[in-house]
């Protein structure tokens, strides 16, 4: 087999967004299949390339994730490569990035073990609402969103988040609620095409509910989007810049996606072919 891409044992044939790589793959004489990441009786070294995709249960196994990627990454090409998966699936490259120059939602750190006063925190920032968000995550689990007057009971949720692992404290950002997150899709490092995207929170207000493609016309943000990936300082072969606008009015990087984003190919015609494009080169 050419390319595996990978998949979880709950979504086995891909998720519909991004199904339409098999059949692009397929027109440039490939050869492709899902399979699933942790199926043990899978041979790596049978396949030339092995493309993360919807791995969607890497995040409740995190060490077993990245010491298979790590196994992976020995016997076949892994895109992206296991050290960008370990460092990316722990938020914490977030301030990494911060360091770096990049426009980041401003964030706490709390440890795991530790705690700290929201109530104090989001008084001396001014933030009316604060956001609480384990730093291994995805789709919002475990993220909850309080208010300043309930700081009492935020402070308390952190405390049991904290008691699993590291936590990001955040000031919740308003805009959310009518313009979600715009989403920026590299591959190879240059732009495929931008989605916006509701929030992800079930029960957060929200102007809109299904994701649209866009086109980007603010050059200031798409700068920011592009600052990113300059500043991870290594190839990637996707990569979804999450991006949304703070209480001030600012564009800040909200996610580099470089693990298993939802790349949302199917809403854009060419977005697919170009992905199939970018795989057969490293072949």
């Amino acid at each position: 087999m050419d390319v595996a891409v990978l998949t979880f044992e709950g979504l086995p044939q891909l998720d519909a967004f991004d199904a339409s790589l098999l059949p692009a793959l397929a027109a440039l004489g490939v050869e492709a299949r899902p399979v699933v990441w942790d199926d043990p009786a899978m041979d790596w070294k049978t396949v030339r390339l092995a493309l993360v995709r919807n791995t969607w249960d890497s995040h409740l196994r995190r060490d077993a994730f990245v010491a298979w990627a790590d196994k992976v990454g020995r016997l076949t090409q892994l895109h992206n490569p296991a050290p960008v998966l370990r460092w990316n699936t722990h938020k914490h490259y977030l301030r990494e990035l911060e360091e770096k120059g990049v426009l980041v939602t401003p964030t706490t750190w709390v440890r795991r073990g530790d705690t700290l006063d929201v109530g104090e925190l989001a008084l001396r920032h001014g933030w009316d609402a604060v956001v609480l968000k384990p730093a291994v995550s995805a789709g919002a689990l475990k993220t909850h969103v309080f208010p300043r007057a309930e700081a009492h009971a935020a402070t308390a949720r952190l405390a049991e988040l904290t008691r699993e692992g590291d936590v990001m404290v955040q000031p919740y950002l308003t805009a959310f609620e009518t313009e979600g997150e715009r989403s920026y899709v590299f591959f190879d490092g240059v732009l495929s095409h931008a989605v916006r995207r509701p929030p992800t929170l079930l029960d957060a207000p929200r102007g809109f509910s299904e994701p649209t493609a866009f086109t980007p016309e603010d050059a200031a943000e798409l700068r920011l989007a592009e600052s990113v990936l300059e500043a991870v300082g290594r190839p990637l072969l996707y990569a979804r810049v999450d991006v949304a606008t703070d209480n001030a009015g600012q564009s800040r990087l909200q996610e580099l996606e470089a693990t298993e984003p939802r790349l949302f190919l199917s809403l854009d015609a060419g977005a697919a072919d170009r992905l199939a494009r970018a795989i057969v080169a490293k072949l």
